[in-house]
């Protein structure tokens, strides 16, 4: 299939919300939306979705989109309240994974593209999968003390820390994440976990589809870690912007979350910039130091609030953060609407740009969701 620039930018342009899935020239499209329908019927969600079929010179392409019960059960693109409405439909946990991430896809105020039917298929995995893991992780919060697990890497001052030879690096991953593989927590800041959470999603996903990318990205890891823009460039897509923001309850299961900070003075003290997070679906957030705690995105607005309030001076004249204060006032203002409504009013505000703090809240305009696993740029450096 050769796809030009031109169908790319009409997938991001259909006339409604959801995403739709490019089809090559020649492919029966309305046989390929049948097999769709067959498929969320047994998902139990096809009376949830529309779809059609678009044409174009060369090629076509499936559109599905929230109807109108869908969007009378998640108002204001609020997709929170998807799980526990599939919770009555007796899907296996698998199975209601999936479908609370289609719906939410199809609720989307911009229409997600993907470029093939196993592109779609892989992001329905990466998602699961990134879910499962954070669901799973738990670190010890120390930006000064950040170890991994010894037999999987080893630290260079220049490149981070890196896969040691003749190891995997999902297997390197999922230990360095998840006590109940290696049965210990190790050191991390939210930026490093955030990336080897959804890092761990790719590899499982490259080793089902394509080992060549596989390797390259295990021989990338082990020449050089990629860290902040460069591995949101790599492997991530980046959906809203400042002009065309994303709503600010709608969230995707396995979507990358930044929280900022509005607070200049607590800002500064290292590992309360703000908050990175993936958003595990029914409204909840991961908690990557207490994983039996996810946060709901009350209760990370207020954490963050919170942060300000409570910056105290160490014994050496150092800032720090009396993190057991700000998990108590926070317990008080959720049991309290008097002090909770106002903290929330003042939080659930669109982030100010990077470098401002003005009138700016913690909510980010963005989504961090999973690039195509089938193309170049996964080769190493």
């Amino acid at each position: 299939m050769h796809t030009t620039d031109v169908e790319i930018l009409a997938l991001t342009h259909v006339p409604s919300i959801g995403f739709a899935i490019l089809q090559a020239d020649g492919v029966d499209s309305e046989r390929c939306l049948h097999q769709m329908q067959r498929c969320l019927r047994l998902l139990g969600i096809d009376d949830l979705l529309d779809g059609e079929v678009h044409n174009a010179s060369d090629a076509s392409w499936l559109h599905l989109s929230a109807n109108d019960r869908l969007q009378a059960l998640c108002p204001h693109f609020d997709t929170a309240p998807i799980q526990a409405f599939l919770s009555g439909r007796r899907l296996d946990r698998e199975s209601q994974m999936v479908a609370e991430i289609i719906l939410a896809m199809a609720l989307s105020p911009q229409t997600i593209p993907f470029k093939t039917i196993r592109d779609f298929k892989s992001a329905l995995r990466m998602r699961r999968n990134a879910v499962d893991v954070a669901s799973r992780t738990e670190l010890s919060f120390d930006t000064d003390a950040i170890t991994r697990p010894q037999a999987y890497w080893v630290y260079s001052k220049e490149n981070g820390f890196l896969l040691r030879q003749g190891v995997s690096l999902v297997e390197g991953l999922e230990r360095a994440l998840c006590p109940d593989v290696s049965g210990s927590t190790y050191a991390f800041s939210c930026q490093r976990a955030s990336e080897y959470l959804m890092l761990y999603a790719v590899v499982r996903e490259l080793s089902k589809v394509n080992q060549a990318g596989l390797h390259a990205v295990e021989e990338q890891w082990r020449k050089r870690a990629l860290m902040g823009d460069d591995f949101l460039f790599r492997f991530l897509e980046e959906r809203g912007t400042r002009e065309n923001p994303m709503p600010m309850r709608y969230y995707i299961p396995g979507d990358r979350i930044w929280f900022k900070n509005p607070d200049d003075h607590s800002s500064d003290i290292e590992g309360f910039e703000g908050s990175w997070v993936i958003y595990l679906g029914g409204g909840r957030f991961c908690n990557l130091w207490d994983r039996e705690r996810p946060y709901a995105l009350e209760e990370k607005c207020l954490e963050i609030y919170y942060w300000s309030q409570c910056v105290e001076v160490s014994p050496a004249g150092l800032p720090w953060m009396n993190e057991a204060a700000v998990k108590d006032r926070v317990q008080l203002a959720l049991s309290d609407p008097a002090i909770k409504n106002p903290i929330l009013e003042k939080m659930m505000v669109y982030r100010d740009p990077a470098g401002v703090y003005a009138d700016g809240g913690c909510i980010d305009l963005s989504r961090d969701s999973f690039g195509s696993v089938y193309t170049e740029p996964l080769r190493s450096e």
